[in-house]
């Protein structure tokens, strides 16, 4: 199952504050989001929430739009959304890196292939077609090493990050065959027609 995008920033390790982690919460939930609403959840004025916002933008985890607003002209409504596809590109640069992380340990711990039941020492592939399979401290013959509860453990978190890997790829896949929503501005109310007033008769002179 792929992480809710909280827990991918969180894995990535992007130092953010508990107040920007709430705004990331907001708007991961609600979508695109307007920024006065954001306001009133974390109950703020808006020039202070705007810095908690800029923070996730300046970091490339959010986006905004704007549209002018239809009751003041000169004002602006500011409408702000999560990156997902930029977040889930970064998460996936990441999962990459731990993946070779795990396979470098692995091999790293699976270099002795073959053990000595006798005396219980452990050799390299190598050395051990050197001895031609027998241990050169006690001539026993050498067998295959068992996987030991590390190798198995990092066989596990492989796979499981293999796993990952596949679901967010077909997730992103996914995504890009979607169009993508806009904010539309509210129409404007049409104004109600005024009443016809008739027309006094005429006084005949």
């Amino acid at each position: 199952m792929v992480k809710s995008i909280l827990a991918m920033i969180q894995e990535i390790g992007v130092p953010l504050d508990e107040l920007t982690l709430k705004v990331l919460a907001i708007l991961e939930k609600g979508g695109t989001v307007p920024e006065n609403a954001i306001a009133e959840k974390l109950k703020l004025k808006i020039n202070a929430t705007r810095k908690y916002l800029y923070q996730l933008s300046n970091r490339g985890l959010a986006v905004y739009t704007k549209q002018r607003d239809p009751k003041k002209k000169w004002w602006y409504l500011y409408f702000w959304s999560l990156d997902t596809d930029k977040i889930k590109a970064l998460y996936l640069g990441h999962l990459l890196k731990k993946l070779q992380q795990k396979k470098v340990e692995l091999e790293a711990e699976q270099q002795f292939a073959f053990e000595c039941q006798s005396c219980q020492r452990k050799y390299q592939y190598e050395d051990a077609l050197e001895t031609d399979f027998s241990c050169p401290a006690c001539g026993s013959i050498l067998i295959e090493a068992k996987p030991t509860k590390p190798i198995l453990k990092l066989k596990r978190e492989i796979e499981a990050i293999e796993q990952d890997l596949e679901l967010l790829t077909a997730q992103r896949e996914k995504e890009k065959e979607k169009p993508k929503l806009q904010v539309k501005p509210k129409a404007k109310p049409k104004a109600k027609p005024k009443p016809k007033t008739k027309s006094k008769p005429k006084k005949k002179k």
